[in-house]
């Protein structure tokens, strides 16, 4: 067998080490940014903003125009990414590269949105937030078949499932209870997102040419 294919094999190889608790723990924290990125601009801060630019009677065609557009960026954002980050092959693996790039390319697009002052604008930021959240949330979803075994994966996507949930409820609540102002709201959305995602240290090691994870837990 050529090389080539033994890495293919390894590669769709099941995991089998179990994953730690923290591990699981930091998948969750991952889901909960990316959805308080996806739900916060778009139940609360996008409609704000919309009728800021277009006042009240246009605030419907502009924001029906933002989200509209922005639809693109997911649905090329997360079969793109995860079609790339299969083949992604650098020291720090093949996934993680595409959940800290999105995290990073969304945490400056929600910094921008509220400075936009045209509907034409705001959508381009708002497409490029969709697309970079998508990217992250392409990557993350990948780690769990790359790297929990299937013996955990209940449990790990019960965490994540729960994570799905408290996202928008948190994400929207803080931003229309705590912080209210667009501006402060956006930024805090950036943060959260960027840090929910990039400060778990998920257990990646580098990935041969085509290959897997290396699978080795340390937490």
């Amino acid at each position: 067998m050529s090389d080539t294919a033994d890495v293919q094999v390894e590669a769709l190889a099941e995991p089998e080490r179990n994953v730690r608790g923290l591990f699981m723990a930091g998948l969750a924290l991952a889901n909960l940014g990316i959805m308080v990125a996806f739900f916060a601009p778009l139940q609360n801060l996008l409609p704000r903003m919309s009728e800021q630019i277009s006042g009240p009677t246009g605030k419907e065609a502009a924001l029906a125009i933002v989200t509209g557009v922005g639809v693109i960026g997911s649905v090329i954002g997360n079969p793109l990414a995860g079609a790339l980050s299969d083949r992604t092959t650098s020291r720090w693996g093949r996934r993680r590269p595409w959940m800290l790039g999105g995290s990073l390319l969304g945490f400056v697009g929600l910094i921008l949105l509220p400075n936009m002052n045209t509907i034409w604008s705001l959508t381009i930021a708002w497409l490029a937030v969709q697309f970079a959240v998508n990217a992250a949330y392409a990557g993350l979803t990948a780690t769990i078949p790359d790297q929990v075994p299937v013996r955990q994966r209940g449990v790990a996507s019960g965490l994540v499932g729960l994570a799905q949930a408290l996202g928008p409820v948190i994400g929207v609540g803080l931003v229309t209870f705590v912080v209210v102002s667009l501006v402060g709201g956006s930024y805090l959305t950036a943060v959260l997102f960027v840090v929910c995602v990039a400060v778990p240290v998920h257990p990646q090691g580098p990935a041969a040419a085509g290959g897997p994870e290396a699978a080795v837990p340390p937490w």
